[in-house]
């Protein structure tokens, strides 16, 4: 099925072959080689896939002279560009598949994001982070936009924990002794049965059990323990913990 988008009161179409073209445009001309394209012209792309351009232009620069064409598959340089092909992409004014916000994104991690990771992880700010990983940039509006998309990168988000996990060991404070921690508190007469059950919650958590196809393992567990109330049970068996509040547990107050 050919693929249609408006740009700026235009409708534009991406036909996925020449035969599909023809049904709908059986005496249109096709300029086989599309870096002697024009705007308006229709073009079959390196990959087989018909379009029509939607500009050609030339690129301003002192020091170049090159032009290129816009289609729905994006920006291409008539000397630069290898191939046009692929799929449609969503920002056809810049060269590439990937606009600046996937790049950040989805993109690899570069040194400058592996720089902004140490410093989130040292305990700086992110904006601070970013500025002094990016030293070149004084623009704070810019700084803060980026540093948005990078703490919703997965790969930046786990190479934070990454380089934190790094920090904490250097302390002596490892997964394994935060567990035994979280596990003395349970296991503690002297622990406030609100203390136990967040230490509980995050040792479920931890080890997958706090979701809806383990609940049973869920109940099995905080059935343990005595004191309890049927609230905290209910919601142990919905996989979620109700918020803290005060309520009676063996006659005291918590």
């Amino acid at each position: 099925m050919a693929y249609t988008r408006k740009i700026k009161g235009v409708e534009y179409t991406l036909y996925k072959d020449e035969k599909e073209f023809r049904r709908h445009n059986p005496k249109q001309t096709i300029q086989s080689n599309w870096r002697e394209a024009n705007t308006g012209d229709w073009i079959k792309t390196d990959d087989g896939q018909v379009t029509i351009v939607i500009k050609r232009g030339k690129i301003k620069s002192k020091d170049r002279n090159d032009e290129y064409i816009r289609t729905l598959l994006g920006m291409a340089n008539i000397k630069r560009t290898i191939h046009i092909e692929g799929e449609p992409v969503q920002d056809i004014w810049r060269f590439g598949k990937k606009n600046w916000y996937a790049k950040i994104k989805d993109g690899n991690l570069s040194i400058s994001k592996r720089i902004f990771a140490k410093y989130i992880a040292s305990g700086m700010k992110p904006i601070d982070a970013f500025m002094k990983a990016h030293e070149n940039t004084k623009s704070l509006d810019y700084a803060k936009q980026k540093t948005k998309v990078l703490l919703k990168s997965k790969k930046v988000r786990q190479l934070i924990d990454k380089e934190i996990e790094l920090l904490l060991n250097e302390t002596g404070i490892t997964k394994s002794y935060l567990l035994e921690k979280t596990k003395d508190i349970v296991d503690s007469e002297a622990s406030r049965d609100s203390d136990r059950m967040r230490a509980i919650e995050t040792l479920m958590k931890l080890s997958g059990m706090l979701n809806t196809e383990k609940k049973v393992d869920s109940v099995s567990l905080i059935q343990e323990f005595t004191g309890f109330s049927q609230e905290k049970l209910n919601a142990f068996k919905a996989g979620t913990l109700p918020e803290t509040k005060t309520i009676k547990l063996n006659g005291k107050e918590t």
